[in-house]
């Protein structure tokens, strides 16, 4: 069993967690602070729908996927969007309809359950090398722009109103946010499934906050307890003979609730003093 686990098989399981858990755990935060859990949701659902009418028309799902949900980060990013109702209300419709078209596709194509079940979990144990570098690419690209320009980022994310005031072009980068987070979720889905996308792009920057983190240190923080989960999760899935993506999304329950326990602890030290 310990030689299985170190197996070129499960390294490669390894190194495609790692790169989904340091995406989707750095975006975390911004997807909680920004309340885009919704938006999270609708464009893991385009997603899905956009692979569905791929395997439907026998064209490349990756191609789908990213197409799809690009230009579903800019419909929702749009300025205009917002006019005249609250932008949830577009994001609530989309996800709708693409949650039927999805359903009708996937009914009508022969190999459609099949289909259905590598969307909601994904195959993290069966990654093509070339995925891979696809994926390490863009996590180096979106690290390098983030980390660049983090000040834009965290102006326009969470002080607009200021962030205007100093220059800084808001819609531009939160366009940017938008559409770096539909490609990590196109390309992370392919990899570990909707079902761990989302966790592992909510529950770690919800433990780290309710523990009542600083800003900064809130996202390495994240991070590591998406890397945990992520790489975690396929080794004790060969060891329990369980789901490798219900392991690790329980162990992401099990952090939230430990920064719960943290966060109160705090808040009870403040209160004494």
């Amino acid at each position: 069993m310990l030689h299985d686990l170190f197996s070129p098989f499960m390294l490669t399981s390894y190194l495609a967690s790692a790169l989904v858990g340091t995406a989707c755990g750095f975006l975390s935060v911004y997807v909680i602070l920004k309340r885009l859990v919704f938006l999270a949701v609708a464009l893991a659902q385009l997603v899905s729908a956009a692979v569905a009418l791929a395997f439907f028309l026998h064209l490349n799902p990756t191609v789908a996927a990213l197409g799809g949900v690009v230009l579903g980060a800019l419909l929702f990013s749009w300025p205009a969007l917002g006019s005249v109702l609250p932008r949830e209300n577009a994001i609530g419709t989309s996800y709708a309809l693409a949650s039927a078209a999805g359903v009708l596709l996937i009914a009508k194509n022969a190999q459609g359950e099949e289909h259905l079940l590598n969307l909601l979990y994904g195959s993290v144990l069966t990654v093509p090398p070339g995925e891979l570098w696809v994926m390490g690419g863009v996590v180096i690209l979106a690290g390098a722009v983030y980390l660049r320009y983090a000040k834009e980022f965290l102006f326009t994310s969470f002080d607009p109103e200021m962030a205007r005031t100093l220059g800084v072009r808001t819609r531009l980068w939160e366009a940017v946010l938008y559409v770096s987070l539909g490609l990590v979720i196109a390309l992370a889905i392919h990899l570990g499934g909707i079902m761990l996308v989302f966790a592992l792009l909510v529950m770690p920057g919800y433990a780290v906050l309710l523990a009542r983190s600083r800003l900064r240190p809130a996202f390495w923080g994240a991070v590591v307890l998406a890397l945990l989960a992520a790489v975690a999760g396929p080794a004790l899935s060969l060891i329990w003979d369980v789901p490798t993506s219900a392991v690790s999304i329980g162990l992401l329950g099990l952090f939230v609730i430990g920064g719960a326990g943290i966060g109160h602890w705090r808040g009870a030290l403040e209160r004494g003093r």
